[in-house]
């Protein structure tokens, strides 16, 4: 998707008139043999109109709401959510993660790094894996969330985003990796690429 953004608008209702604003990554880590996934993200995509806050609204609530559905799968999670009076310094942080997150994906694809392309046998391995992110821009005046360390913890920051107000979306951006469905990425590569992820399962 193509969601960089050049100044985050300002909103019209009366709650949404400050200029803060908060930016939160989400990423989820999913055994490779939910490969069923990867399709089903290109399928959200692909019908989505990500040219309107609408659109991005629908989206990043399906997304929600397909994670939840493969919870089995979780293996590792990373998350962080910061708050800025600013809305021009939150303006360039959600553009340097999605340039920073962009680039890792785009590596992946290019280059193959260690991913096998999986063979019926490779799908019970609990080694291999599929890496969701979400990048959202949101006109919250506190973090959407603090640290996630287990199942539960990322189970209830799902479902709070599929409650979420749609007015207070800005921004969002969906991405994950490898994008072929029959691909994964490896413990090496999840370390080398996804540092920092949590284990959780």
């Amino acid at each position: 998707m193509n969601q960089e953004l050049d100044e985050i608008e300002s909103f019209d209702d009366s709650e949404l008139t400050n200029d803060i604003v908060t930016v939160s990554k989400l990423q989820v880590a999913l055994r490779a043999k939910a490969r069923t996934l990867q399709s089903k993200l290109d399928q959200l995509t692909a019908s989505a109109d990500i040219r309107s806050i609408e659109g991005l609204f629908e989206l990043l609530q399906k997304t929600a709401y397909l994670l939840l559905d493969y919870s089995e799968f979780w293996t590792h999670v990373l998350a962080s959510s910061e708050t800025f009076a600013s809305r021009e310094t939150a303006t360039e942080l959600f553009n340097r993660l999605l340039v920073h997150e962009r680039r890792k994906v785009s590596t992946i694809t290019q280059s193959g790094l260690n991913g096998a392309v999986l063979s019926p046998v490779d799908l019970g391995d609990n080694h291999f894996y599929v890496v969701v992110t979400l990048l959202l821009c949101t006109a919250d005046d506190q973090p959407l969330f603090e640290e996630i360390y287990s199942a539960s913890l990322l189970r209830d920051v799902l479902q709070e985003i599929t409650m979420m107000r749609e007015s207070y979306l800005m921004a969002f951006e969906l991405l994950w990796s490898p994008q072929g469905s029959m691909e994964s990425l490896q413990d090496g590569d999840l370390a080398m690429i996804y540092g920092g992820m949590v284990a959780i399962a």
